[in-house]
């Protein structure tokens, strides 16, 4: 069963959403908050597999609470489920390693399949998102297809070793090639290049 907290300043969403749990036993809600802060003081002693969090909140936001999440409880999956569409928000969730941005309108089944994706490493995200993300898209990026071939395997949660066997080059060589890729698409993280990939359009997973 995978025990999921929700964070949202909206109890009518809250209360809602938990309804649509209540009808999938693969689920159990063990926690829920209005905030992010209250969110990281329930951290501390609740076992949390996904955390379901909004982008604004008062006291502390959708990202100031992803990042404490990511830095203070790596165990805990985290993912946006939000209203707020902006491009700019959503590059910023995903280079902080979200692991999945739905917008709130999705299906139950959509959301459960998330949080499911979420649990082995994969990342579900928004068509609206990607399609509406049209900042860069017009630059032109000399990403080969083997590139793009180790960015899907990178956004998969692929570990580099993992990368290297399966390509049949070295482990240096997968490292030399993120490298490259980093500088093609400006930007300096495995987390940064799978957002922009993604908002290029450059990559599915």
């Amino acid at each position: 069963m995978i025990k999921v907290m929700i964070v949202d300043n909206h109890p009518v969403f809250r209360a809602g959403l938990k309804a649509i749990f209540d009808e999938d036993a693969s689920f159990e809600i063990v926690g829920e908050a209005e905030n992010g802060q209250l969110a990281l003081d329930q951290l501390k002693t609740l076992d949390v597999d996904v955390m379901l969090l909004d982008i604004r909140m008062p006291v502390l936001d959708g990202i100031e609470t992803l990042t404490q999440v990511k830095r203070n409880f790596p165990q805990v999956k985290v993912c946006m489920l939000t209203t707020y569409e902006n491009a700019k928000v959503f590059h910023q969730a995903m280079a902080l390693r979200a692991d999945g941005f739905l917008l709130k309108y999705a299906s139950a089944d959509t959301i459960f399949q998330m949080i499911k994706d979420a649990m082995v490493g994969q990342v579900t995200v928004s068509p609206e998102l990607l399609r509406n993300t049209n900042d860069y898209r017009d630059a032109e990026y000399a990403l080969s297809d083997e590139d793009l071939d180790v960015l899907t395997r990178v956004a998969r949660g692929d570990r580099n070793s993992k990368i290297a066997k399966e390509l049949h080059f070295s482990e240096r060589t997968i490292k030399s090639h993120l490298t490259n890729i980093y500088t093609k698409l400006g930007v300096n993280s495995r987390a940064g290049a799978v957002a922009k990939a993604m908002q290029l359009e450059l990559i599915r997973l």
